[in-house]
Protein backbone atom coordinates (compact mmCIF):
# COMPACT_ATOMS: atom_id res chain seq x y z
CA UNK A 1 0.00 0.00 0.00
CA UNK A 2 2.96 2.35 0.59
CA UNK A 3 3.87 2.27 -3.10
CA UNK A 4 0.31 3.16 -4.09
CA UNK A 5 0.18 5.86 -1.44
CA UNK A 6 3.43 7.44 -2.59
CA UNK A 7 2.32 7.43 -6.22
CA UNK A 8 -0.98 9.06 -5.29
CA UNK A 9 0.70 11.68 -3.13
CA UNK A 10 2.79 12.72 -6.15
CA UNK A 11 -0.43 13.18 -8.13
CA UNK A 12 -1.66 15.70 -5.56
CA UNK A 13 0.72 18.15 -7.28
CA UNK A 14 -0.45 17.33 -10.82
CA UNK A 15 -1.26 20.33 -12.97
CA UNK A 16 -4.74 18.95 -13.78
CA UNK A 17 -7.29 19.60 -11.03
CA UNK A 18 -9.37 16.50 -11.84
CA UNK A 19 -6.27 14.32 -11.47
CA UNK A 20 -5.55 15.96 -8.10
CA UNK A 21 -9.14 15.36 -6.98
CA UNK A 22 -9.03 11.72 -8.06
CA UNK A 23 -5.75 11.20 -6.25
CA UNK A 24 -7.15 12.81 -3.10
CA UNK A 25 -10.24 10.60 -3.21
CA UNK A 26 -8.10 7.50 -3.73
CA UNK A 27 -5.88 8.46 -0.80
CA UNK A 28 -8.92 9.04 1.38
CA UNK A 29 -10.22 5.57 0.54
CA UNK A 30 -6.83 3.95 1.22
CA UNK A 31 -6.68 5.70 4.60
CA UNK A 32 -10.17 4.47 5.36
CA UNK A 33 -9.26 0.90 4.45
CA UNK A 34 -6.15 1.14 6.62
CA UNK A 35 -8.39 2.22 9.51
CA UNK A 36 -11.15 -0.29 8.89
CA UNK A 37 -10.49 -2.11 12.17
CA UNK A 38 -11.02 1.15 14.03
CA UNK A 39 -14.26 1.79 12.16
CA UNK A 40 -15.50 -1.71 12.98
CA UNK A 41 -14.64 -1.20 16.64
CA UNK A 42 -16.49 2.14 16.66
CA UNK A 43 -19.52 0.43 15.17
CA UNK A 44 -19.45 -2.43 17.69
CA UNK A 45 -18.67 -0.41 20.81
CA UNK A 46 -19.81 3.15 20.14
CA UNK A 47 -22.91 5.05 21.10
CA UNK A 48 -25.58 5.69 18.47
CA UNK A 49 -23.87 8.75 16.99
CA UNK A 50 -20.53 6.97 16.78
CA UNK A 51 -22.17 3.93 15.20
CA UNK A 52 -23.87 6.11 12.59
CA UNK A 53 -20.60 7.83 11.70
CA UNK A 54 -18.88 4.46 11.41
CA UNK A 55 -21.66 3.10 9.16
CA UNK A 56 -21.51 6.10 6.81
CA UNK A 57 -17.72 5.86 6.67
CA UNK A 58 -17.99 2.16 5.79
CA UNK A 59 -20.52 3.03 3.11
CA UNK A 60 -18.09 5.48 1.54
CA UNK A 61 -15.40 2.80 1.52
CA UNK A 62 -17.72 0.31 -0.19
CA UNK A 63 -15.34 -2.51 0.66
CA UNK A 64 -16.42 -6.15 0.96
CA UNK A 65 -15.32 -6.17 4.61
CA UNK A 66 -17.86 -3.42 5.29
CA UNK A 67 -20.89 -5.42 4.15
CA UNK A 68 -21.24 -7.70 7.21
CA UNK A 69 -21.50 -4.85 9.74
CA UNK A 70 -23.82 -2.91 7.41
CA UNK A 71 -26.07 -5.96 7.09
CA UNK A 72 -25.87 -6.51 10.85
CA UNK A 73 -27.06 -2.93 11.37
CA UNK A 74 -30.28 -3.75 9.51
CA UNK A 75 -31.46 -5.54 12.65
CA UNK A 76 -30.35 -2.97 15.21
CA UNK A 77 -32.95 -1.96 17.78
CA UNK A 78 -32.43 1.72 16.99
CA UNK A 79 -34.47 2.86 14.00
CA UNK A 80 -31.81 5.44 13.09
CA UNK A 81 -29.19 2.73 12.76
CA UNK A 82 -31.49 0.52 10.64
CA UNK A 83 -32.40 3.50 8.47
CA UNK A 84 -28.75 4.43 7.87
CA UNK A 85 -27.88 0.86 6.96
CA UNK A 86 -30.76 0.68 4.48
CA UNK A 87 -29.80 3.98 2.88
CA UNK A 88 -26.17 2.94 2.54
CA UNK A 89 -26.91 -0.55 1.26
CA UNK A 90 -29.39 0.89 -1.22
CA UNK A 91 -26.73 3.22 -2.56
CA UNK A 92 -24.23 0.36 -2.82
CA UNK A 93 -26.85 -1.91 -4.46
CA UNK A 94 -24.77 -5.01 -3.81
CA UNK A 95 -26.83 -8.08 -4.80
CA UNK A 96 -25.63 -9.94 -1.71
CA UNK A 97 -27.75 -7.61 0.45
CA UNK A 98 -30.94 -7.85 -1.59
CA UNK A 99 -32.74 -10.51 0.46
CA UNK A 100 -32.10 -8.74 3.74
CA UNK A 101 -33.48 -5.50 2.33
CA UNK A 102 -36.59 -7.27 1.02
CA UNK A 103 -37.22 -8.48 4.58
CA UNK A 104 -37.26 -4.85 5.73
CA UNK A 105 -40.50 -4.37 3.77
CA UNK A 106 -42.09 -6.06 6.80
CA UNK A 107 -40.36 -3.95 9.44
CA UNK A 108 -42.81 -2.59 12.04
CA UNK A 109 -41.62 0.95 11.28
CA UNK A 110 -43.26 2.73 8.34
CA UNK A 111 -40.08 4.81 7.95
CA UNK A 112 -37.97 1.68 7.59
CA UNK A 113 -40.43 0.17 5.12
CA UNK A 114 -40.34 3.34 3.00
CA UNK A 115 -36.55 3.44 3.04
CA UNK A 116 -36.38 -0.24 2.07
CA UNK A 117 -38.75 0.42 -0.84
CA UNK A 118 -36.58 3.28 -2.05
CA UNK A 119 -33.37 1.28 -1.59
CA UNK A 120 -34.75 -1.68 -3.55
CA UNK A 121 -35.50 0.59 -6.49
CA UNK A 122 -31.74 1.10 -6.87
CA UNK A 123 -31.11 -2.57 -7.56
CA UNK A 124 -32.65 -2.65 -11.03
CA UNK A 125 -33.69 -6.24 -10.36
CA UNK A 126 -36.94 -7.19 -12.07
CA UNK A 127 -37.56 -9.97 -9.52
CA UNK A 128 -38.34 -7.23 -7.01
CA UNK A 129 -41.42 -6.04 -8.88
CA UNK A 130 -43.88 -8.50 -7.24
CA UNK A 131 -42.50 -7.70 -3.77
CA UNK A 132 -42.87 -3.98 -4.39
CA UNK A 133 -46.24 -4.19 -6.14
CA UNK A 134 -47.80 -5.64 -2.98
CA UNK A 135 -46.79 -2.44 -1.17
CA UNK A 136 -49.13 -0.44 -3.44
CA UNK A 137 -52.00 -1.80 -1.34
CA UNK A 138 -50.71 -0.02 1.76
CA UNK A 139 -52.96 2.44 3.55
CA UNK A 140 -49.95 4.72 4.03
CA UNK A 141 -49.66 7.25 1.24
CA UNK A 142 -45.89 7.64 1.70
CA UNK A 143 -45.35 3.91 1.25
CA UNK A 144 -47.49 3.91 -1.87
CA UNK A 145 -45.64 6.88 -3.35
CA UNK A 146 -42.22 5.41 -2.53
CA UNK A 147 -43.32 2.14 -4.14
CA UNK A 148 -44.50 3.92 -7.26
CA UNK A 149 -41.15 5.72 -7.59
CA UNK A 150 -39.22 2.45 -7.19
CA UNK A 151 -41.43 0.70 -9.71
CA UNK A 152 -40.71 3.55 -12.09
CA UNK A 153 -36.97 3.05 -11.61
CA UNK A 154 -37.45 -0.63 -12.36
CA UNK A 155 -39.47 0.14 -15.51
CA UNK A 156 -42.10 -2.18 -14.05
CA UNK A 157 -44.41 -2.83 -17.02
CA UNK A 158 -45.62 -5.91 -15.15
CA UNK A 159 -47.09 -3.70 -12.43
CA UNK A 160 -49.18 -1.60 -14.80
CA UNK A 161 -52.42 -3.26 -13.67
CA UNK A 162 -51.55 -2.34 -10.07
CA UNK A 163 -50.56 1.24 -10.94
CA UNK A 164 -53.45 2.25 -13.22
CA UNK A 165 -56.16 2.17 -10.50
CA UNK A 166 -54.08 4.62 -8.46
CA UNK A 167 -54.85 7.31 -11.04
CA UNK A 168 -58.29 7.42 -9.41
CA UNK A 169 -57.06 7.45 -5.81
CA UNK A 170 -58.62 10.11 -3.63
CA UNK A 171 -55.19 11.52 -2.70
CA UNK A 172 -53.84 13.92 -5.35
CA UNK A 173 -50.22 13.17 -4.39
CA UNK A 174 -50.74 9.49 -5.16
CA UNK A 175 -52.50 10.32 -8.45
CA UNK A 176 -49.67 12.69 -9.41
CA UNK A 177 -46.97 10.14 -8.57
CA UNK A 178 -48.80 7.37 -10.42
CA UNK A 179 -49.13 9.59 -13.50
CA UNK A 180 -45.44 10.48 -13.35
CA UNK A 181 -44.44 6.81 -13.06
CA UNK A 182 -46.68 5.78 -15.95
CA UNK A 183 -44.83 8.32 -18.04
CA UNK A 184 -41.48 6.84 -16.97
CA UNK A 185 -42.30 3.24 -17.77
CA UNK A 186 -41.22 2.34 -21.28
CA UNK A 187 -42.95 -0.19 -23.48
Amino acid sequence: MDQRREALIKLLKDQNEEVRQSAAAALERLEGLANLDTLLRHYREGDKTTKLKALYAMGKLAADDCLPPLMHALNDQAEDIRAAAIRILGELADPRTLQMLVLKLNDPSITIQAMAIEALGNFRNRNLIPHLATMLKSENKHLVMATLRSLGKLNAKEAMDDILPLLENQDPDIRKTAAMVLGQIEG
